[in-house]
């Protein structure tokens, strides 16, 4: 993944965002509540209007047993399909909007808006939830989907034309996709996450592709991506 100096464009806007902090989510710390935590490679990143252009990303939890998904947290980008000169921009984070589909809360209380936030900025940001009560005293996989876009490398070179081989849009890399199974129990667990597979490089399917030997250094987006479990602090 190259660094680059992005200058102010129309391009440039449409997909990325610079990184801001978001405020810490109001959570009861006495009830069960998971904890994932990001350490940015902002070494990676390019700049724009001076600041860090950090990436776009996804936090989700499933139940191991029922399927059940659960978003912690995701950039406001890909979380409102909000891109400028675009409705859509499948190609972001392709795994997690499959995981969307099978959320039972999308378009009720409690929707994907309540998780979704600018991009944190800074060296190390962690994303708490209280855990749904159906999600307590069972397995949980804990799912992290990254990406940046412009990140070209010889698999998919900046020069390839649509239909042809490696060609990516202006997505570069595609999507990479971090998971560890945690016990969401009646003790405290920790788990660092470990890349899985990564997206469709144009967002054409929701399937996590476990054939890395084509992505280079979007595996190091991240430079630490790790799970706390809490059953509950007593009061």
């Amino acid at each position: 993944m190259k660094k680059r100096t992005c200058f102010p464009s129309i391009i440039t806007a449409l997909v990325l965002a610079c990184g801001t902090t978001p405020p810490a989510p109001d959570i009861d710390r006495t009830k069960p509540n998971l904890s994932v935590t990001i350490t940015f490679n902002s070494d990676l990143y390019g700049t724009m209007m001076f600041k860090k252009m950090y990436p776009t990303y996804a936090i989700w939890i499933e139940d191991v047993k029922s399927g059940a998904v659960k978003t912690v947290y995701v950039t406001g980008k890909a979380g409102k399909d909000s891109w400028i000169m675009a409705d859509k921009r499948p190609s972001s984070v392709p795994v997690w909007y499959g995981a969307r589909k099978r959320e039972k809360t999308v378009g009720t209380t409690g929707t994907v808006d309540a998780v979704t936030g600018a991009t944190p900025s800074g060296n190390t940001f962690t994303h708490s939830i209280e855990l749904p009560v159906d999600m307590v005293d069972g397995r949980l996989a804990v799912f992290v989907e990254g990406n940046i876009s412009f990140d070209y490398n010889e698999h998919y070179p900046k020069k390839a034309a649509k239909g042809e081989p490696g060609y990516s849009d202006v997505n570069g890399q595609p999507s990479v996709v971090w998971k560890a199974v945690i016990e969401a129990g009646t003790r405290s667990a920790e788990k660092d996450l470990a890349i899985v597979g990564h997206g469709d490089v144009l967002g054409e399917d929701n399937r996590i592709h476990t054939n890395m030997i084509k992505i280079t250094t979007a595996k190091d987006i991240f430079l630490y991506v790790g799970a706390h479990y809490s059953p509950g602090e007593k009061r």
